[in-house]
């Protein structure tokens, strides 16, 4: 997936700062960033905790109002996938629109429809294995919204039964809420993609414009009857 160029002057205010993901929650620091000679970002370093680091790629880095955010990994594979059914279907449709009109030969036709089969076949794999990640991933964030809930249920528990004072249980309980809500925002996004996903699969799988047909069908001809005269001869 080929996103927006990010310059060093982009990224510089961004050193030393926290970066979150899309849906709000903190990924971690920015330590350093890794540019070429006309000083665009290749990739940052981002310093997930004090033991740990993680090296994100300028495309899953994106620049918005809010600051700079990191997209997730399945939604950068998500996106190329994407864009992949979206070229081939466009291609498919425009060479079944052009062979019905009649404006390329059959046998161009059939050499570029042959060609765009087999790349869709080659993206077929890639669907299919974005699909297994992004359902894996439904599953791994389903079970954080029910460990949360549970975490949430307990806190109250104990804060009904005057263990927790009521500002530690506002503070936590708030954070609890938060981490939830942004939880199912990621939910939400990878169930969108999947069907984006199987929509595009579905369209280039089948084209919805007519064939050429092999030849122009005469209308019947139609039979005139001529109306009788009848002559009345009085007597």
């Amino acid at each position: 997936m080929k996103g927006m160029v990010l310059t060093i002057d982009q990224i510089e205010k961004f050193l030393g700062q926290n970066v979150k993901d899309e849906y709000g929650r903190i990924v971690g620091k920015i330590l350093t960033a890794y540019t070429n000679a006309s000083g665009e970002v290749e990739a940052v370093e981002i310093a997930l905790n004090e033991y740990e680091m993680r090296k994100v790629k300028a495309e899953g880095l994106k620049l918005t109002p809010d600051g700079l955010v990191v997209l997730a990994e399945w939604k950068i594979w998500a996106l190329d996938v994407e864009n992949k059914l979206d070229r081939v279907r466009r291609r498919m449709r425009a060479v079944e629109e052009l062979y019905s009109k009649g404006m390329i030969p059959g046998h161009a036709y059939s050499e570029i429809k042959k060609k765009l089969e087999f790349e869709f076949k080659k993206v077929k794999e890639d669907v299919r294995k974005i699909k297994e990640v992004l359902r894996k991933r439904v599953g791994e964030l389903e079970d954080k919204i029910i460990r949360i809930e549970k975490a949430m249920a307990n806190l109250m528990v104990l804060y009904m039964s005057n263990e927790v004072g009521e500002i530690p249980y506002k503070s936590a309980i708030e954070y609890l809420r938060t981490s939830k809500m942004r939880n199912v925002d990621e939910k939400k996004d990878v169930e969108k993609h999947l069907e984006i996903i199987a929509k595009l699969e579905s369209d280039v799988s089948e084209p919805k414009v007519r064939a050429v047909p092999t030849h122009k069908e005469q209308p019947a001809p139609q039979e005139v009857s001529t109306p009788i005269q009848v002559q009345v001869v009085e007597t």
